[in-house]
């Protein structure tokens, strides 16, 4: 079984060769960007809600966007009360 696998090793191209590391490759990185950005966090959300902690779900390419666009918006409908200093929150929203 061993020489039949060094052999068609041998006879097979080079290009042949570069092509299968590179789709070898390329399924390791796929594998592991759906690890890094899917799983570990859904195991981490999951081991979090065990231990009674909550917050919003784990969502891959929003996050928590849209919840906080909303909450961004209701803060900026009121205005600030006169005497208030504390406008750092507003001024720095902007310039992200």
């Amino acid at each position: 079984m061993a020489t039949r696998v060094l052999s068609m090793l041998r006879e097979a191209s080079p290009w042949a060769l570069a092509g299968a590391a590179a789709a070898v490759a390329l399924l390791w990185l796929v594998a592991w960007t759906a690890e890094w950005a899917w799983l570990t966090p859904r195991r981490l959300d999951r081991a979090l809600r065990a231990q009674g902690l909550k917050g919003t779900r784990y969502r891959l390419l929003t996050g928590d966007l849209r919840e906080n666009a909303r909450i961004n918006r209701e803060a900026r409908a009121k205005p600030l009360p006169l005497g208030c200093h504390d406008i750092a929150p507003r001024s720095h929203q902007g310039k992200r």
